[in-house]
């Protein structure tokens, strides 16, 4: 497990010129680097290597300017994809209002939402990135904030990445026992080749700076920004941390966690599967902060996960889930999932490693559903709740089985609908029951928070659903029917 250590560094007034020239010098290669593999140029090595003469800090920026390049790259084969499916959608649409209308007055609008789909994709290209980023740039175009705060924003880290040789570790960004870190410059004179810079470790640390002066390698990056008015410099150092053994695990239960891109629902169970308690943990404005205070903020709530998992001795159960995504939300959302799909899940789980909390992941395939339509009449909760408790009843090895009164349903309307799951699929039936449900126009799953408009709902659903069925005067009900209630 991958764990980082931030270490403040206090460097004399001599070594803050030593230390504000890396960073300097660093990030102008970094440019520079970027600038030629944009371009597709030869010998990029060997022209960073002309202005350092230092090899390491090129490997180091070789790495960094090729993985950003790479999430570019990344990012317009997505952006193409999501605009090809935006063009077939409208596509779609258009044929089937003209079907209707060649004359419908939407279809001004339509052809001209697909024009601009169409030349958004046509000139779709890679654009050279902003180092600083975007805010910062234009706040110094428009003169908010002063060149110099710019630039210790713009330069703001360096790292070296170094190889063991002869059994010892990075040389070039070394923790030592002294509690100093040692850091190579690109100065070549005698005597200049080396800083030495202290560093405190609070008693937080002790045991991590213990773990690092006996582990096999780490990696440092050396970062600086301004608190109060003040230039600060801080060390992150990440290192390899053994997992630790599960102290809570699944035998006396487990505790279902239901992500969602605003809210977190806790459900715990007993090793039966009955429902004993909940847990709701929001988050307000998550979209409105910067990436540095999401991130504290996401940990600060995933905290109260992992308070409740060690309050309750359980295991905790979650979605396996994937974020291919072919299309677009409102700009919050957007970043409410981007949040929750890069830092959130893989924060748990470090959590949960560190402090000894099992983890399982189960399919996610109709929990929400499954919840709605089984659980909503007896314990009287949201659907989030529900769809809490469906994970963890399946994570314990429960299978929902289907009731009475959507089997009989189903084995009056099942050929109303194809079935679109293979005959294999344990949820082939709650598919087909779902579909049956859309067919009839009530869809109870996405209804508000309120039980009672739930249950009314699927009372309707399953009403006119048999209602349907219903025998013409004068014939006998069959046995399905026969001394049941309208509602089952």
């Amino acid at each position: 497990m991958l764990t980082t250590a931030i270490f403040r560094l206090y460097p004399s007034p001599v070594q803050v010129p030593q230390l504000n020239e890396i960073f300097t010098i660093y990030n102008q290669m970094k440019r520079k680097g970027y600038k030629l593999l944009f371009n597709a140029e030869s010998d990029i090595q060997q022209k960073l290597m002309q202005i350092c003469h230092n090899n390491p800090y090129v490997n180091t920026i070789l790495i960094e300017i090729k993985t950003k390049f790479k999430q570019q790259q990344t990012w317009l084969t997505k952006r193409r994809k999501y605009l090809q499916h935006k063009i077939e959608v409208v596509s779609e649409k258009i044929e089937k209002v003209k079907k209707q209308n060649q004359k419908d007055h939407r279809l001004k609008g339509l052809y001209s939402l697909l024009s601009s789909l169409q030349n958004r994709k046509t000139h779709l290209i890679l654009k050279p990135i902003v180092f600083g980023t975007k805010p910062l740039f234009r706040q110094r175009i428009r003169r908010t904030i002063s060149k110099q705060e710019f630039k210790i924003h713009r330069d703001a880290s360096f790292s070296c990445i170094g190889k063991m040789q002869n059994g010892l570790k990075n040389l070039n960004l070394k923790i030592l026992p002294t509690m100093h870190l040692k850091i190579r410059t690109f100065s070549k004179k005698p005597g200049k080749k080396w800083v030495l810079i202290p560093f405190t470790v609070n008693f937080k640390q002790i045991s991590q700076f213990h773990i690092l002066m006996s582990a096999e390698k780490y990696s440092v990056v050396v970062k600086r920004q301004i608190v109060r008015n003040e230039l600060r410099y801080y060390a992150h150092v990440t290192y390899d941390q053994p997992n630790q053994a599960n102290k809570y695990t699944f035998e006396n239960g487990a505790v279902g966690l239901d992500f969602n891109h605003n809210h977190l629902t806790l459900v715990n169970v007993d090793s039966t599967g009955q429902f004993l308690s909940y847990q709701t943990i929001k988050f307000y404005n998550l979209h409105s902060y910067r990436k540095d205070r999401r991130d504290d903020f996401a940990s600060f709530k995933i905290d109260k996960v992992i308070n409740y998992c060690i309050n309750k001795q359980k295991g905790i159960i979650i979605e396996d889930l994937t974020f291919t995504q072919t299309f677009s939300y409102s700009w919050r959302r957007n970043r409410k999932l981007s949040q929750l799909k890069t830092s959130m899940l893989s924060l748990l789980e470090r959590k949960c490693a560190r402090h000894g909390i099992a983890v399982r992941k189960v399919n996610s395939a109709f929990t929400t559903i499954i919840g709605a339509l089984k659980y909503a009449w007896s314990l009287n909760f949201s659907n989030h709740i529900l769809a809490s408790y469906v994970i963890a009843r399946r994570g314990l090895g429960f299978v929902e089985d289907l009731p009475a009164c959507y089997k009989r349903v189903l084995a009056q309307v099942g050929g109303i609908l194809k079935p679109r799951l293979k005959p294999s699929s344990p949820y082939r039936q709650w598919a087909q029951l779902y579909d049956l449900f859309q067919y009839y126009g009530v869809t109870p799953f996405w209804s508000p928070d309120s039980t009672t408009n739930l249950k009314r709902n699927l009372l309707v659903a399953l009403n006119t659903a048999l209602d349907g069925l219903n025998p013409p005067p004068g014939v006998p009900p069959d046995n399905l029917r026969a001394g049941l209630l309208a509602y089952g």
